[in-house]
């Protein structure tokens, strides 16, 4: 049993390697996109060692636990066979790869796929994933820029700047997976520096770090709520005792300091609009800036290549998801039947509407699953939260070093976990990007699976 927890982890953590790192790199520099096909491929095989592991050791699950495995299975079931039942069975494979097939990374997580010690390592290699964008980044922005500028011209030239997160140099990359890692980073280190595991030298260094791949992947929604979750990550709770959070020349400090490097990321980005497109002499760099994201907020902003603007997308599916009826707007159409870019199974409902449907996460939802879905989905990741809430149960000085960073990680995951959430209405990455999707399951499966092993811990008199 021991091996077969070993080789289990092991086994997550090259599936975080080769969905983060190894996918994404190949399909920018070759442009083959059947290499993402690889992350549902080892989801699959994921859910066999699941298997193989649970029949030499029983499943042991709490009452939460159970909760999130009842609403995690009704919505996965009902996604299926509505899918199955309305699209057939190529359909099906397609929008399970898409959309839904690394969820089972948060099923067999809180199934107990992998320990509390393994969700250390994994943590460590996204810090190294990190700081390998770098180099890859450097030859992005001095070879690929340069080169779709003189094809293209400067309109959303930085698109092609992604790190290993993939994309089409010469049309459009995903910056905002690139942002949301590092958002992911920047909470983990403040966290850390909250638990006295980190110096306030290397949290500037991250920070300053993630907020320029921010700047350069044009990332606003990342730049923009990045200090409100760092302040969120400083006042949550512990589980250890007697922490303290309300240290006014720290909080000053964080706000001064992601303030700072928030002003200079909306200022480069705005010179970069009024030097590529021109604008009003007369408006500085904040009005430039907030006039480039007003198009979010509006209910009827649609493009005539048909894009819809983001608020639009939740009108534009008020008014028209009875098309077929109104069983369709409690179960939706199915997977992949707004997937405007797939060319195995392109969505018929972006053909029909003569519209792109698929510019955000909750409009992907509510077409494809319905209202029922989009409320397991929601009410399963609410429920995550809530319960992943940490409590203050261990004294500092009974805890070794790797126990109090392991405690760290639970809010920077959970403010990690409210981040993508609040995305849903924004982009598309946590429904068509694999390296979101994983980032984003592994993070809700790593909060379980912490809540859990402490809990147990605290039960036994363990720091306590």
């Amino acid at each position: 049993m021991r091996a077969m927890s070993l080789n289990t982890g092991t086994y997550l953590n090259v599936f975080l390697w080769v969905t983060m790192a190894f996918c994404g790199t190949v399909q920018y520099f070759t442009q083959v996109d059947a290499v993402l096909w690889l992350p549902l491929f080892m989801a699959l095989i994921m859910v066999m060692l699941l298997l193989m592991q649970t029949h030499f050791s029983p499943v042991d699950l709490d009452p939460q636990d159970g909760v999130v495995i009842t609403l995690f299975i009704g919505f996965f079931m009902m996604t299926m066979i509505s899918t199955f039942w309305q699209d057939g069975a190529l359909v099906t494979i397609v929008g399970l790869k898409n959309e839904i097939a690394l969820s089972l990374i948060l099923f067999c997580m809180v199934m107990g796929f992998c320990r509390e010690s393994q969700i250390y390592r994994l943590i460590r290699s996204c810090y190294l994933i990190f700081y390998i964008q770098w180099p890859i980044i450097m030859y992005q922005v001095l070879v690929c820029v340069p080169h779709r500028v003189a094809f293209k011209g400067p309109y959303e030239m930085w698109d092609s700047v992604v790190g290993t997160f993939g994309g089409n140099p010469m049309g459009g990359g995903n910056s905002a997976s690139l942002g949301f890692f590092c958002l992911l980073i920047m909470l983990l280190k403040v966290s850390e520096y909250k638990h006295g595991l980190s110096s306030l030298l290397s949290v500037a260094i991250h920070l300053t770090l993630s907020f320029i791949l921010c700047v350069v992947g044009e990332v606003k929604f990342v730049i923009l709520l990045a200090p409100v979750l760092l302040i969120y990550v400083w006042f949550a709770p512990s589980y250890i005792k007697g922490m303290k959070t309300a240290d006014l020349k720290v909080v000053l400090g964080i706000l001064a300091g992601t303030g700072v490097l928030m002003t200079l990321a909306i200022t480069v980005l705005a010179s970069g609009y009024k030097d590529a497109f021109g604008g009003e002499q007369n408006k500085n760099v904040f009005e430039i800036f907030f006039d480039s994201i007003s198009y979010i907020f509006d209910p009827d902003y649609i493009l005539p290549n048909g894009d819809l603007g983001r608020m639009t997308t939740i009108f534009f599916w008020a008014k028209h998801s009875d098309l077929h009826g109104i069983s369709n707007v409690f179960f939706g159409y199915g997977l992949n039947t707004t997937n405007s870019g797939s060319t195995i199974s392109p969505g018929f409902l972006n053909k029909v509407l003569n519209v792109t449907l698929d510019s955000t996460s909750l409009s992907v939802l509510l077409w494809e699953v319905g209202l029922i879905g989009t409320s397991l989905f929601f009410g399963t990741i609410w429920y995550i939260l809530r319960v992943g809430k940490p409590k203050p149960l261990f004294d500092r000085e009974k805890l070794t070093e790797s126990d109090i960073r392991l405690m760290s990680f639970q809010p920077a995951l959970i403010a990690f976990g409210i981040a993508c959430l609040l995305s849903l209405p924004y982009s598309q990455i946590l429904t068509l990007v694999p390296n979101s999707e994983f980032i984003f399951y592994f993070s809700l499966g790593a909060i379980m699976v912490i809540r859990k092993s402490l809990l147990k811990a605290a039960s036994q008199g363990y720091g306590c």
